[in-house]
């Protein structure tokens, strides 16, 4: 009986050993089946943080593109601008040399042309048998007339206003009578 229980144990203990080892077998498959599990969720969030930092990239990479165009931008209207202002350098040294030689210019004629307009009608110098001979007697002959005239009107505006009648037909009566 012993070799039989021996047997029944051993039989048991190969039913019972077929059962551990299957009982084994399941739980070492449900701790990779969870595994397995756990890994597909950790690959799931990997792809979605790589989705991620793609996009994050790619909004990078246009934020870059904006960046680098109003860059150009910026340069090309900063060249405009150095271009401008030479421009007006060049403009400003221009001006400054225009009036710079007007002012020359002015100045020379101050100097050299110190005569006023009667000065430059008249040809040859002034001296003083100029003035003593035809332009002075016409002048003092010229004033005399007019001093006549005026004292003539004169006299008449005063006889008018004494009431005694008009100078002239006073005259031309003393002179007849």
């Amino acid at each position: 009986m012993s070799n039989r229980n021996k047997e029944q144990q051993s039989d048991l203990n190969d039913v019972d050993l077929n059962a551990v080892s299957q009982e084994s077998a399941r739980q070492e498959l449900d701790e990779y089946l969870e595994s397995l599990q756990e890994r597909e969720k950790g690959l799931k969030a990997m792809q979605e943080a790589q989705q991620d930092l793609e996009d994050q990239l790619e909004d990078a990479n246009s934020e870059i593109d904006r960046l680098r165009r109003e860059l150009d931008k910026a340069v090309v209207e900063a060249e405009e601008s150095e271009y401008l202002r030479q421009e007006a350098e060049n403009a400003r040294k221009q001006l400054e040399n225009t009036l710079y030689s007007m002012q020359e210019g002015v100045e020379s004629s101050k100097v050299t042309d110190l005569r006023d307009e009667r000065m430059h009608r008249r040809q040859g110098v002034l001296g003083i048998d100029a003035v003593t001979r035809g332009p002075f007697i016409k002048g003092l002959l010229t004033g005399a007339l007019l001093g006549v005239v005026a004292l003539l009107l004169a006299l008449e505006l005063y006889t008018l206003l004494n009431g005694k009648g008009e100078l002239i037909s006073l005259l031309v009566n003393a002179a007849s009578g």
